[in-house]
């Protein structure tokens, strides 16, 4: 965690507490990604170095660092990584076991800035709606809102000037296949009536692209009034320029708080 991650949690915890006070009731939810191409890069990466699940945070940063080197360095790592990626969400034993320690780690950091914090909130992260992905893909695809391109699996929305890939050629699934299954299980197993996303505005034309697959299929539809969804976002924070111009070494910031 850096401390952009601190912006979606102060502003998130902002809008929760002004709804309460007004008599909304709030669950608040902490979407983590701990699922993605990330986690393939250190698993991999642990593969090859053997180091034990032993780890401190420090260490585990150091050991992205260097996995994120090879990746964007070492091709052959980069397929690797990506393979590793498809095991882990098909449920490979040995994979998941060092998957669960590293997630343990992260989560015992930033667990103590949520307590500094005072910020109480469920953890949900991409993992949590993995199982769901196939069931709510196959949906869409009998709704011939998702179709085959390419070797992936698209929605096209009209206006847009690009696709929103839900599953990658290699049959992995990507933030399109969790975001769609996360939505469908936030109004159909937590009957929400209003969904706040609060990210970088960044990933406005991500949600656009969600939010309209979501109305398409019908899953805002209810007798008593449909589903509101909204996306918050806000800027960026510019402490680590240095990736935008790609200029090695790269440095992390840790932030823990004062």
């Amino acid at each position: 965690m850096h401390v952009g991650h601190l912006r979606s949690t102060i502003i998130g915890e902002t809008i929760c507490r002004a709804l309460e006070f007004v008599g909304v009731e709030v669950i608040r939810l902490n979407h983590v990604g701990d699922w993605g191409t990330q986690f393939g890069m250190l698993l991999a990466h642990l593969e090859d170095i053997s180091e034990s699940s032993d780890f401190e945070v420090k260490n585990l940063q150091e050991l992205y660092k260097q996995s994120k080197i090879r990746f964007d360095s070492d091709e052959d790592f980069k397929k690797r990584a990506r393979a590793a990626v498809v095991h882990l969400q098909a449920g490979d034993k040995h994979l998941k076991e060092k998957w669960t320690d590293i997630c343990e780690v992260s989560r015992q950091d930033f667990e103590e800035i949520y307590r500094l914090l005072d910020v109480h909130i469920l953890e949900r992260g991409e993992s949590y709606y993995n199982y769901l992905i196939p069931d709510v893909l196959s949906e869409l695809i009998e709704k011939e809102i998702a179709v085959q391109s390419d070797g992936a699996l698209c929605i096209f929305a009209d206006g847009s000037d690009s696709p929103l890939i839900c599953r990658k050629s290699n049959g992995s699934f990507n933030y399109a296949s969790t975001d769609l299954a996360a939505l469908w299980q936030r109004i159909s197993d937590l009957c929400a009536d209003w969904i706040i996303y609060v990210t970088d505005v960044g990933q406005k034309k991500h949600f656009d692209a969600i939010f309209d697959a979501a109305s398409r299929a019908g899953w805002l539809k209810r007798e008593n009034g449909n589903v509101s969804l909204d996306h918050v976002g806000f800027g960026l924070v510019m402490v680590y320029c240095v990736f935008l111009v790609k200029t090695p070494p790269r440095s992390y910031l840790t932030f823990i708080g004062g």
